[in-house]
């Protein structure tokens, strides 16, 4: 749990990257929030905008990072970064998707939040078709991110699209931050190690490859959790190509990964520790099964033949400290008791998860977006889920769930839901306002007109509330106006 300044934050003019942002106050918590890029003792957000015009360069993209404090984000002003930003390595070209993932961490061990970001298409070559992708870490301090960058991963073929995934943690257990990026070839697709130290200086080259698959297969998702309880990072995978799907847990061992859990299904992943057994636990969010599998995972077998969960299926797999990871395992739908809404077939219940504890109960709890949730007749307004962790995990004893439904209907929630907002798209659980209590950050890159938005809801002793939640929009931000769909919202930070 994240240590709270008490003392109120002094707000000050300090130039970050040429603009106006709020100084820290004093010298950072003994234990600094995760996200804190200016260590005034609350998170910041990083949403990456790679649809967005940079220099009339469509497609270029860039980082809205919006600056927390007590409110949490959105009334502390924020900050665009993009490679025309001094200090940021190369040049907006049309296509580039800078911001096409963001990860925070501290690469340096120097208490400020660390900002990663991922270029998937960047070509790194005269053929500006080729997307090799680069990624880039730009280092917090106390003015904000104003240490400059440096680039720390390069694709290595015209293909590579490095950057399109990132997961930030200390996976191989030497005590300096990694990097597990995805990576493509000629049809196949997989998951590599940029090992650590994460410096200007160090050689930026990738690891053999942790987990893939052939038949145009893709990373589609990647976390990083202590799913045995020896306190070391593990790492999730999920890979989906056309003939394979599958969920891969790792662990390091001898310096190298090996494999902890799989089973045949591909997901969004999110981990946390639901049961508070001090091991983490693995969400998989809209999980589907592989049909090539001889004992497909998340198949809905009621018919006889399997098939996908009607609306989507969250199953999640229990971490455990005698090595047997997902030997106990549960699942949840909408119409598990306790869950909001109703099963539908164009639903994608879970296509977003994140992990956090948001009502303070040393359990964490669950963030499940549905983008494609019919809000009454309004299809694809979206919604988004807490499912609350207990003594037994995601569900009670008796097999049912203590979830919260949103959507930009509720009480208090800015806005109206509208046909294609899709709210719900991405999620974030984190301790924004610095109260103790897991916040909500969520996505509706549909949002006027695919303009996009993000909402912050607070988290309280008793859940999230509509009451203090906001709405962010580029509109309110301040950012360009676009001249295309930026889809604000799509993608959010990781770590």
């Amino acid at each position: 749990m994240s240590n709270k300044i008490l003392s109120a934050a002094v707000v000050c003019a300090a130039t970050l990257l040429g603009l106006a942002v709020p100084a820290a106050a004093h010298a950072a918590p003994a234990a600094p929030p995760q996200g804190d890029f200016n260590g005034d003792g609350y998170p910041d957000l990083a949403v990456g905008v790679p649809a967005a015009a940079v220099d009339g360069k469509a497609g270029a993209g860039y980082v809205n990072v919006v600056w927390g404090g007590p409110d949490g984000p959105g009334k502390y002003g924020s900050v665009r970064i993009s490679q025309a930003t001094s200090g940021v390595p190369g040049t907006p070209e049309a296509g580039d998707s800078f911001g096409s993932a963001v990860a925070v961490t501290d690469v340096d061990g120097d208490r400020y939040a660390d900002l990663v970001v991922g270029a998937s298409s960047e070509s790194l070559t005269s053929d500006k078709n080729a997307e090799q992708g680069t990624v880039t870490v730009l280092r917090g301090a106390a003015s904000g991110l104003t240490r400059g960058g440096y680039t720390v991963a390069r694709g290595t073929n015209p293909y590579s699209k490095v950057g399109a995934k990132i997961a930030a943690a200390d996976v191989t257990g030497d005590g300096r931050a990694d990097l597990v990026l995805s990576l493509n070839a000629s049809e196949h697709g997989g998951a590599v190690l940029r090992p650590g130290p994460l410096t200007a200086d160090s050689p930026d080259t990738l690891s053999g490859e942790i987990a893939g698959a052939d038949e145009g297969a893709g990373v589609i998702a990647l976390a990083t959790g202590d799913f045995d309880g020896d306190g070391a990072d593990d790492l999730a995978v999920s890979l989906q190509g056309s003939e394979s799907r599958t969920v891969q847990v790792y662990r390091w061992r001898a310096g190298a990964p090996e494999r902890l859990w799989s089973t045949p299904a591909a997901a969004s992943l999110a981990a946390g520790d639901f049961d508070g057994d001090g091991t983490d636990d693995l969400a998989l969010g809209s999980c589907s099964p592989d049909y090539e599998a001889d004992t497909p995972d998340c198949a809905d077998r009621s018919t006889g033949t399997p098939e996908m969960f009607k609306g989507g299926l969250v199953k999640v797999a229990y971490g455990s400290k005698s090595g047997a990871f997902g030997a106990r395992t549960a699942e949840i739908q909408q119409d598990t008791p306790g869950i909001a809404g109703a099963a539908e077939s164009e639903d994608r219940f879970g296509a977003s998860l994140s992990a956090g504890d948001v009502d303070g109960d040393g359990y964490a709890d669950l963030a499940v977006g549905d983008p494609y949730e019919a809000v009454g007749t309004l299809q694809n307004a979206g919604s988004v889920v807490l499912v609350h962790g207990t003594a037994t995990g995601l569900l009670t004893a008796a097999g049912t769930a203590v979830g919260t439904g949103f959507t930009q209907n509720s009480a208090s929630v800015p806005g109206t839901a509208e046909i294609g907002d899709r709210f719900g798209a991405s999620v974030v659980l984190r301790d924004y306002d610095a109260d103790g209590h897991a916040d909500l950050v969520t996505g509706a890159p549909g949002e006027n007109s695919s303009s996009g938005g993000a909402w912050f809801l607070p988290g309280t002793a008793t859940g999230l509330t509509g009451t203090g939640s906001r709405s962010l929009t580029p509109r309110s931000l301040g950012l360009p106006a676009p001249t295309s769909a930026l889809q604000y919202g799509l993608v959010t930070e990781r770590g």
